[in-house]
């Protein structure tokens, strides 16, 4: 079947991780108009931004199998479905309560979304599968990076929500009137030979209590680095440096399209150095400027440290850790896969919540929460020195 076919696919699942971007932090790009609406503050918000997390974990674990079971088309759609109620949920809302219960729908996209249009594009593209699934992460980025530009042209949330849930109504009509490939199922024989070549590869193996947890948590603290700082970025900008509301929440914007070219980058280097070399570097450069960021806060300085963490933190990283997670695992790939998605899943839960916990109107608790992103970053620093030193030693890969 010529490729041709599956571009309308192709574009509808671009289009739709386009505005999974835009919902992603468009809670946080319009808190203080939120705030009236929900007759809240910034705990309240970082509860409703919360339960995102909790529709995802809900569902991470069972929306793959859901997929190879009733197929990839009716589990996109879904998840689209859940996105427009979302959206449209947000703007009904009148309480926090009422939106909580609403970002729950967008933690069923993520899972949902993730489940059927990675393997879709993988299926339909098989020997461009990597450059096709790089830009899934392009699409969001982008779509983070124009939305600054949106919030300050409609400053009405409800209008940015409406206009996005139709945007994905009508993608709902071309995922469902386009061709999708025949799923792909891997042999027993082929099986054997990954078995084999794991066998022949080396007699160290790694060990999942050790090598595999460490990774897994991994997921955990890279996730949690990029994502607690794109939510609280606007709240950095406005309370620690008095800037505009405006101008604090263009800073997304510097994040997003460094993210959008480590995209290109790092795909490029990844066939040059190895995917843990890269992590390692990864890691250390954001947890460098993150500490720099807290330790001397000023204009300049956060938007360096945006292009940094869009870069090193958001761009790929979290893709290299997944890559070494399986090259460890070639045999239980599905599984490994699995904890490595509900490692990240906990983050949109276990980021909001505490930082509910800490963050308020004054610059001292805005800063206590980039402190804690600082500290969950150097534990995933520490995690993978001791993977990286553990390979060097054993000769895993």
């Amino acid at each position: 079947m010529k490729k041709k076919q599956f571009i309308p696919l192709a574009s509808g699942i671009y289009i739709n991780y386009a505005i999974l971007g835009m919902a992603t932090i468009i809670i946080s790009q319009y808190s203080s108009n939120f705030q009236k609406m929900w007759n809240t503050n910034l705990a309240g918000i970082s509860t409703v931004i919360s339960m995102i997390g909790i529709g995802r974990l809900i569902t991470v674990l069972f929306a793959g199998d859901l997929s190879d079971r009733i197929g990839r088309k009716p589990t996109m759609i879904v998840g689209m479905v859940a996105t427009i109620i979302f959206l449209i949920g947000l703007a009904l809302s009148t309480s926090m309560i009422m939106a909580a219960i609403f970002a729950l729908f967008l933690g069923v996209t993520n899972s949902f979304d993730d489940a059927s249009s990675y393997p879709a594009l993988t299926d339909a593209f098989e020997s461009r599968a990597a450059s096709m699934n790089s830009l899934v992460k392009a699409a969001m980025s982008l779509a983070q990076f124009v939305l600054p530009f949106i919030v300050a042209v409609a400053p009405d949330a409800k209008i940015t929500l409406i206009l996005m849930a139709i945007i994905i109504a009508v993608d709902i009509i071309l995922i469902a009137s386009s061709t999708f490939a025949a799923q792909t199922t891997k042999p027993a024989a082929t099986k054997q030979k990954i078995a084999a070549a794991a066998t022949k590869q080396t007699n160290n193996r790694p060990k999942m209590a050790i090598d595999g947890m460490a990774l897994i948590i991994l997921g955990f603290t890279i996730s949690f680095t990029f994502y607690v700082y794109s939510q609280y970025l606007p709240n950095f900008g406005s309370t620690v440096l008095g800037l505009s509301a405006g101008t604090a929440k263009g800073l997304i914007s510097w994040y997003a399209i460094s993210s959008l070219c480590s995209v290109f980058i790092t795909s490029v280097l990844v066939t040059k150095i190895r995917p843990m070399y890269l992590v390692t570097i990864y890691s250390a450069i954001s947890l460098l400027f993150l500490i720099l960021l807290v330790s001397a806060p000023s204009l300049l300085m956060i938007r360096i440290t945006s292009i940094v963490i869009g870069f090193f933190a958001a761009g790929g990283i979290w893709q290299l850790g997944l890559t070494v997670l399986t090259q460890y695992f070639p045999l239980k790939k599905g599984k490994v896969t699995g904890y490595y998605s509900f490692a990240t899943a906990l983050t949109y839960f276990v980021g909001p919540f505490v930082s509910s916990f800490i963050i308020n109107d004054t610059a001292v608790s805005v800063l206590r929460v980039f402190q804690i992103d600082v500290g969950v970053t150097l534990i995933g620093v520490a995690i993978i020195l001791v993977v990286l030193l553990r390979n060097l030693k054993y000769h895993f890969i």
